[in-house]
This record gives structure tokens, C-alpha cells and sequence, in this order.
């Protein structure tokens, strides 16, 4: 019997990750402390228990300094933000910028457990709205995959943000060979209710999350769909971190009885509200997924190896 395969997948934005729906002082206060003290956390909890992870970067990330304009790229203008640029105030990065991190990413690709940097696109737009042209997808992943190069990585695997996909000739085109979406997660098929309120359900009942889907689109590009989000944000504030833990052990645990893939997804920015508790449950699951590797049950590996 083949071992199960886990991969842990950070979608890392600083903040572009909400900026176009949220810009109070709480929210960047959180920004602040995900690039100075989780992304820092999170690498020293991965390279203790010698876990390679998948790190999808938002490309602006990566730059030590721009000119806050882009006026290089094609307009992308969303009806509920048209100028996408207009809160990145530009210059360069003194270690506190929350547009720019090329020094944590600097520490990410050095990481004696080796890291695969990934795409999040170049400035976190939404690939499935009608504003975002072939073009401006284009320049999103290509800035991006250039980005990655330039730390001694190939791009190979793209990650949607919020989940949404389009453009898949584009991905094609830029040599993605993965990528990957979220779907909801089940509940009973009987129960008529919101998706946030069966997501609760999920949580809180402690049901296994979903193994991954993994599909060739027409493009030949695999597509990673399903996992877990391990998360605190929101509503999920209510749900007790051992629940969180818990139904993370049960994922891992199906991995290897079906022989599937189980996914274990979430932004560093989403430890940030309760880092104490969220870093410590975190590490539980890591330690019981290398547990289950050091007996030969689990394989441990970036989305890059999916294919």
C-alpha cells in the first residue's frame, strides 16, 4: 500500500490579501505582526520537524521597492475597487513595508527544509472577474514567475486568489503545471443551510475534511481542489482550537488510509489574531504528520511534487 501525502499550502499577501475590503488599524496591525514575527514562527516550527511546504507569494511581495503606480501593467479596475494601486504608497522597503517582503521571502528560499515558492499573482486579483484581462492575467503570472527566478526557483505551481479560477491557457502558457482552488466543505446532505453555517458545523462536529480532487484540465494542467482551511478568522473565532486540531489529525489519518492526499491550507496573517494558540495547534499537526511519516505512512510534499 502507496503512503498518503500531505501538503501544507500558505497563501502569503501581507496587505494585499484584503486591502480592497478592509484597511482599519486592527487589520494592518495584524499585517504588521504576520511579516515580523508568524512568517518567522511558522518557518522555525516547519524546519524543526523537517516539512517542506508550499509558500504562494503575491509577487509584489518580492520587490525591494517599486514606484506605487505600475503604470506599466493593463488596467484592471473591479467595480467595487477601481484603482487597484492607490493604497500602495511605493518607495522602498526599510524591513516594515506591508506591500514588500522580499527579506522574509530571502529567509522562506533559505530555509535548510527546503520551501517551494509558488504564484498568488503579482498584486492578488481575481481571475475569474470580466475586468481582468488576458493581458493583465498574463503580466500577473509572468512578473511573478520572473520574481521566483530570481530566488533560485522555477514556478511551477499557482495558486488562485480567493480561490477562483480563469484563464487556465494563460497558466498554460507561463508553464504552470499546478494549481490550486478551495471548494466547501460537506455536511450532511440532508441539512439545508448556509455555506458559512455548514462550514461551522464541519468545524465544530470535528468531521474529516475532505481529501484533495486532483483533475487534468483541457489544458493539461493539474488542478488541486478540496483541503482543509486552518483558520481562526471570522465566525471560526467560536471554534476551539482542539477542534481545529483534531479534525486536522483526521485528515491526515484518511491520507493514509485511502491512500489519498490531504491538504492543509491558510494565510501566516490568519495566526495573527490569537498567534499563541494558533502557532501551538499548528505544530500539533505537524508533529503528528511526521509521526506518520517516520512510520512510513505519509509523505510529506509541496504541491509541486502533486503532479
Amino acid at each position: 500500500m502507496s503512503p498518503g501525502r500531505f501538503n501544507i499550502c500558505f497563501d502569503y499577501e501581507l496587505a494585499w490579501g484584503r486591502f480592497d475590503k478592509v484597511f482599519d488599524e486592527q487589520y494592518l496591525a495584524r499585517v504588521r505582526l504576520t511579516r515580523a514575527k508568524i512568517v518567522p514562527s511558522l518557518l522555525d516550527i516547519l524546519d524543526r520537524h523537517h516539512l517542506p511546504a508550499t509558500w504562494a507569494v503575491v509577487g509584489h511581495l518580492m520587490l525591494r521597492e517599486c514606484d506605487g503606480t505600475h503604470a506599466h501593467l493593463d488596467p484592471y479596475r473591479p467595480a467595487h475597487f477601481p484603482d487597484w494601486f492607490s493604497r500602495d504608497c511605493g518607495g522602498v522597503d526599510d524591513g516594515s513595508s506591508i506591500w514588500m517582503a522580499r527579506d522574509t521571502i530571502e529567509r522562506i528560499a533559505s530555509c535548510s527544509t527546503p520551501q517551494e515558492l509558488a504564484s498568488h499573482s503579482f498584486s492578488h486579483v481575481d481571475f475569474s472577474m470580466r475586468e481582468l484581462t488576458r493581458e493583465r492575467a498574463k503580466q500577473e503570472i509572468e512578473l511573478t514567475r520572473q520574481l521566483i527566478v530570481s530566488f533560485g526557483q522555477e514556478m511551477v505551481s499557482h495558486v488562485f486568489p480567493r480561490n477562483r479560477k480563469g484563464h487556465l491557457d494563460v497558466l498554460k502558457e507561463q508553464g504552470v503545471q499546478v494549481y490550486r482552488i478551495a471548494h466547501k466543505e460537506p455536511s450532511p446532505r440532508s441539512a439545508r443551510l448556509t455555506p458559512k453555517f455548514k462550514q461551522l458545523l464541519a468545524e465544530a462536529c470535528r468531521f474529516t475534511p475532505p481529501l484533495v480532487d486532483m483533475v487534468r484540465d483541457e489544458y493539461g494542467r493539474l488542478g488541486v481542489e478540496g483541503g482543509m482551511f486552518f483558520s481562526r478568522h471570522g465566525y471560526r473565532r467560536a471554534i476551539p482550537m482542539s477542534s481545529r486540531v483534531a479534525r486536522a489529525r483526521k485528515g491526515l489519518d484518511a491520507a493514509v488510509k485511502r491512500d489519498g492526499t490531504f491538504l492543509l491550507w491558510c494565510h501566516p496573517g490568519d495566526f495573527a489574531g490569537n498567534p499563541t494558540a494558533m502557532l501551538a495547534g499548528f505544530e500539533e499537526v505537524c508533529q503528528r504528520a511526521t509521526e506518520l511519516r517516520e512510520k512510513g505512512k505519509l509523505e510529506i510534499v509541496p504541491l509541486r511534487d502533486l503532479t
